[in-house]
């Protein structure tokens, strides 16, 4: 079921949440810092309610969140895992949800809280999606701005930081084209809660150890173009990772290096998760790269979409090269 106005999925939110008593809070694997955060923001509002809840992860959370507590404030699955109600933000398909997604058919109440795309929708949810709104955690700061202002001071705080960091990464910045005259007007309203935004980018985007920057290094020499400089394809793999001793978690957002590369049109970043398969990246102001995404099982937005494909390098390249031509 899909439901149109944010005042009406608040009131279905805020309903299902005393209804429940065991209450889990999800997003899509790979979780990012759209998706996480707004978990977090979330999260902390109900317990201002003094309503308990659990977000769960498919593995422990990232160290990059450690400035919101992200470790202390999580658990990970485990299959004996049964919860009345789920509630999913920045994600609306069960092929998004990874190994989590057994909580789905257990779960008594599921409500989807998303920006991206309409996709298939998860059997039986309660939907909430709008695409205009530049990120899910600023879906839950619009949705729940009164009980934001009736927090005490220091939760406030911690929930507009979490807020503030969705807006980060999915503007990267403030760079995309998705910032808008709303985006800013968040942002300022955020700030009463005495958030430090450059101390939060520094924590979010620049906080990484010499070995990262190395790692990025090498990622940035494998650039290839094509199309006369049109289309940028660059990878990396599990051995530059161990090689450069950095987690997965260091492919996030390598896009940004390159944006704004001159007459690109089109990137693509392929992250090696095992031998012949891959996560990729797509992001362009030109086309509409989610419509490839979805092609090969992924989705996100037109201008920045991702998928997981499986052959070697030289095949994926082909086959997207192919994809993209179309479009361009």
């Amino acid at each position: 079921m899909i439901i149109k106005k944010l005042s009406e999925i608040k009131k279905i939110l805020s309903k299902a949440v005393k209804d429940y008593s065991k209450i889990a809070i999800l997003t899509h694997k790979n979780p990012d810092g759209d998706g996480f955060p707004a978990c977090l923001a979330l999260q902390e509002i109900l317990l201002q309610q003094n309503i308990q809840s659990d977000i769960v992860l498919e593995e422990e959370a990232l160290e990059i969140y450690d400035f919101l507590n992200g470790y202390e404030r999580t658990k990970v699955f485990s299959e004996y895992m049964i919860y009345g109600l789920l509630i999913i933000l920045d994600c609306h398909e069960v092929e998004r949800i990874g190994i989590c997604e057994p909580l789905i058919p257990t779960a008594k109440k599921i409500i989807a809280i998303d920006h991206h795309i309409q996709s298939e929708l998860i059997e039986d949810a309660v939907t909430y999606i709008n695409t205009s709104i530049v990120s899910a955690g600023a879906i839950i700061y619009k949705m729940f701005k009164k009980e934001i202002d009736d927090c005490n001071e220091r939760s406030a705080n911690y929930i507009a930081q979490a807020i503030y960091t969705t807006i980060l990464n999915d503007t990267d910045n403030f760079l995309n084209q998705n910032v808008d005259e709303e985006t800013f007007l968040i942002c300022s309203e955020l700030m009463k809660y005495k958030i430090d935004p450059g101390r939060i980018t520094e924590l979010f985007l620049l906080n990484k150890p010499a070995n990262e920057i190395r790692f990025v290094g090498e990622v940035l020499s494998t650039i290839e173009t094509y199309n006369n400089d049109q289309i940028l394809f660059m990878h990396s793999t599990v051995d530059m990772l161990m090689r450069n001793k950095v987690g997965h978690e260091g492919n996030s957002k390598l896009t940004r290096w390159v944006k704004g590369t001159h007459n690109v049109k089109v990137t693509v970043f392929y992250h090696q998760v095992v031998k012949n398969r891959f996560r990729i990246s797509l992001r362009s102001n030109y086309i509409n790269v989610n419509k490839i995404a979805v092609k090969y099982g992924g989705g996100g937005h037109e201008k920045a979409s991702g998928c997981e494909m499986k052959g070697s390098l030289e095949e994926l390249k082909s086959t997207l090269l192919e994809d993209i031509r179309e479009q361009l």
